[in-house]
């Protein structure tokens, strides 16, 4: 019992706060460029970019109440070569370090057809902190892109995220992003998270929506806003609360510039709810932001 608080207060003083746009590593296959593009946002259709939205891939990042349930991937979109019958597998990494955590992760992607995208990633992680010593854990996901028309895509992912061993969580969610306007894009996503076997004897589930609007003002200039609450919940063991990740509604909005083509930043304020006295609070959202080079 005391190991499970101790390791729940600990996730709330190690975590970060802040979700990064992830820069990735792409290999060096020729592609022919497609006929039609699949943008899901202004910035992305002159990269020929598109952006995942994959499980946060840090736990301890990932046991806090959060501004958003996910990690934004971007990636060069995947497309056959000239002298391949098959559709090639594009390769790309991820790293991610902080004070007191770290982790590696692959991410393979493929374009089996000109409107499906097809892709998987694994994690790596390290967590070492002055009280309970050093932590690994893995992440698991894949899933599905499906491009219904350049502006429209929806998406299925599952995964499995192994905790350190301790509080291991399952996930399966629908995403989609729809253009509504060059320059304004809605994406969201409804998702499933089920704690899996434990020695705590616990288990928890959640149905979680979430919901994000994109508008850009010029080439440099947008402007974001953010919801997200749980629709349904479970626990086994009412006297023990649900996991912040599983609990949290927050709303919110902030401006993000880009410097360059490959450099940003995002700021804002993002309401949400405080674990202890239950009311509504706002906290700052800041991050850098990094993509691809066009």
């Amino acid at each position: 019992m005391k190991r499970f608080y101790l390791l729940l207060l600990l996730t709330f003083l190690l975590s970060e706060g802040f979700a990064q746009d992830i820069p990735v590593k792409q290999d060096n296959l020729k592609k022919i460029t497609p006929t039609e593009a699949l943008p899901l946002d202004a910035d992305s259709m002159k990269s020929g970019s598109v952006i995942l939205k994959l499980p946060r891939l840090n736990p301890v990042m990932d046991m806090q109440p959060q501004f958003t349930p996910h990690n934004r991937f971007t990636m060069i979109m995947p497309y056959r070569t000239q002298d391949s019958s098959l559709p090639p597998i594009q390769w790309s990494g991820v790293t991610s370090d902080f004070i007191n955590s770290k982790s590696r992760t692959a991410v393979a992607a493929t374009m089996p057809a000109s409107n499906l995208l097809l892709h998987s990633s694994a994690t790596l992680g390290l967590v070492e902190t002055p009280w309970l010593g050093k932590g690994n854990y893995y992440i698991l996901n894949a899933g599905a892109n499906y491009f219904i028309s350049p502006a429209f895509n929806i998406g299925i992912t599952g995964g499995y995220n192994s905790n350190f061993g301790t509080l291991p969580i399952w996930n399966a969610g629908i995403v989609a992003s729809y253009m509504l306007h060059p320059n304004m894009t809605i994406d969201g996503g409804l998702r499933y998270l089920q704690t899996g076997q434990n020695n705590f004897g616990l288990n928890q589930s959640a149905l979680l929506v979430d919901l994000h609007g994109r508008y850009r003002l010029d080439d440099d200039w947008y402007l974001n806003a953010y919801g997200g609450m749980p629709v349904r919940q479970s626990n086994n063991q009412p006297q023990r609360p649900m996991l912040p990740m599983m609990h949290t509604p927050y709303y919110g909005g902030s401006v993000e510039h880009w410097f360059n083509s490959t450099t940003g930043v995002e700021a804002g304020v993002i309401w949400m709810r405080d674990m202890f006295s239950g009311k509504m609070r706002p906290q700052p959202k800041l991050e850098l932001l990094f993509r691809p080079r066009k």
